[in-house]
């Protein structure tokens, strides 16, 4: 059986290569590092901003609901009629409702 011997110089090397290749390695991380936090900013803020755009639109959808509830009574008390458009109005109120 062949003996295997290393030397100094070997192990040396060996540990040379391996802090070189471990620099290298950290200087690309650290490079990288910024464009990596900016992404997961865009990305925390997209969400964000798609979560506001949602609930704008259901406060416009109420708003819209609102309104047009107050249509249907002031056109009532105007009127002193309009019962049925009171009913169906009400209705899809209790539909919209439900639903959000």
């Amino acid at each position: 059986m062949p003996e295997f011997t290393i030397s100094l110089g070997q192990i040396l090397w060996i540990c040379s290569f391996i802090g070189a290749v471990w620099g290298v390695w950290k200087i690309i991380k650290e490079i990288k590092k910024p464009n990596d936090d900016l992404k997961a900013i865009v990305k925390k803020h997209s969400a964000l901003l798609d979560a506001d755009n949602r609930r704008l639109n259901n406060v416009e959808g109420s708003d819209r609901m609102l309104l047009r509830c107050m249509l249907v009574i002031i056109n009532h008390d105007i009127t002193g009629n309009g019962i049925d458009k009171l009913k169906e109005t009400r209705d899809e109120l209790n539909e919209y409702l439900i639903k959000h």
